[in-house]
């Protein structure tokens, strides 16, 4: 079978992955627009989504230091439960599942296949945020309105109970952690490498944060005046871009590097956003969007085993919510200032930020990070086993 060299607990984290996603591609499509219509103005939209952003980086955090104690499994169900509570819909799937679902993934497959395992979570991620965004305008496509659309938030709620049953599921090899140290979150040897990934990933996750996919379909809607079934088509379509460039990251890491792969295709991704707003057109931006997605996001995967393959097994959990925390922490300021550049500056002004800070990410992180060594060896081919991490200066 062709999933063979995946564990039950990976292919069980893969259901998950597209029962929670799903909702996030609707939700990403309609929510903004829909307190939009509720009489919010652009900047109290923004505002929203940075709170719902904040409250997900406060979980992360909270998983990064009890998960490993507590139970990987245990705190993945209490989540999936908290899940009717909260939306982490502003800026795409945050939160303290990928910490988690990142940690325990490498486990469920041999080395050779990690970032094959990567690609294969975040493919199925962003085609479930495919058919989320199809959903929105499914009725008016088959001609059935008027459409409630607080029957999608329903839906969002039954994913939460749906997930934490499927956690429930999982197995006692999750929790696999080689030691368990209380008096530290991370090993000395990890915490330095840890500190400058975390700043990194922070700044792109800032820029990320002004065009998340609640901005964009806010944008769209301003700038070409489409409707829901148009914006829920076009999201769509890129989240299936988005999804295919995964098959290819896995082969492009092998052949370039982990490191070589994360950057070399977000910089041209990047170059393709800032262009974005000059369309002239609803076609030509569509299309510069969708050529962006096609790159943007193939520096996951190889982002994830990146961060696997640099730490030992037990600095894993703490290493993933940290990272992570980073990044939902600057993400969560980005749409309140995006819907407040958008109401004073420009209506482009997020993707010129947005674009800037992630160049700045892609040059600060290749310098930081090409001369680091594993076991001797360049970090960026094959490398699999990281005992010996050289800190980067």
């Amino acid at each position: 079978m062709w999933l063979d060299w995946l564990g039950r607990d990976g292919k069980i984290i893969l259901v998950e992955k597209a029962v929670r996603t799903i909702p996030y591609g609707f939700l990403g499509v309609l929510y903004a627009v829909y307190l939009k219509q509720l009489g919010f103005d652009l900047f109290l939209i923004g505002v929203v989504l940075s709170l719902t952003t904040a409250s997900s980086a406060l979980y992360t955090l909270v998983a990064s230091f009890v998960a490993d104690s507590l139970g990987r499994k245990r705190t993945l169900i209490f989540f999936a439960l908290m899940d009717a509570l909260n939306m982490t819909v502003g800026a795409g799937e945050v939160g303290p599942y990928l910490s988690l679902e990142q940690a325990i993934l490498p486990q469920t497959s041999d080395l050779r296949h990690r970032t094959l395992a990567f690609s294969l979570y975040n493919l199925i991620g962003y085609l479930s945020t495919a058919i989320g965004a199809i959903l929105v305008g499914l009725p008016h496509l088959i001609g059935y309105a008027p459409y409630d659309y607080r029957i999608l938030f329903l839906i969002y709620l039954i994913s939460g109970l749906v997930g934490s049953a499927l956690y429930s599921t999982v197995s006692s090899n999750a929790e696999r952690v080689p030691s368990r140290r209380q008096d530290r979150l991370l090993s000395e040897k990890s915490k330095p490498i840890i500190v400058k990934l975390s700043a990194l990933f922070a700044v792109d996750a800032f820029g990320g944060g002004f065009i998340g996919q609640s901005i964009l379909s806010l944008y769209f809607l301003l700038r070409y005046n489409l409707d829901l079934t148009s914006l829920g088509l076009i999201f769509a379509a890129a989240s299936i871009v988005t999804a295919v460039s995964f098959l290819a990251a896995a082969g492009i890491a092998r052949r370039i590097g982990l490191l070589r792969t994360m950057v070399f295709t977000h910089i041209p991704s990047n170059l393709l956003l800032l262009a974005v707003p000059f369309a002239p057109a609803v076609s030509v931006g569509v299309f510069l969007l969708l050529s962006r997605q096609s790159l943007s996001q193939m520096d996951v995967p190889a982002r994830q085993s990146f961060l696997m393959s640099i730490v030992p097994e037990d600095d894993r959990t703490p290493a993933a919510g940290l990272t992570n925390v980073s990044r939902t922490i600057a993400q969560s300021f980005s749409p309140s200032l995006a819907g407040y550049a958008i109401e004073t500056v420009w209506l482009g002004s997020p993707f010129i930020l947005a674009g800037g800070l992630k160049l700045a990410y892609d040059l600060s992180l290749y310098r930081a990070f090409h001369k680091v060594k594993v076991l001797g060896q360049d970090l960026d081919p094959h490398q699999e086993q990281p005992s010996r991490v050289q800190t980067p200066t």
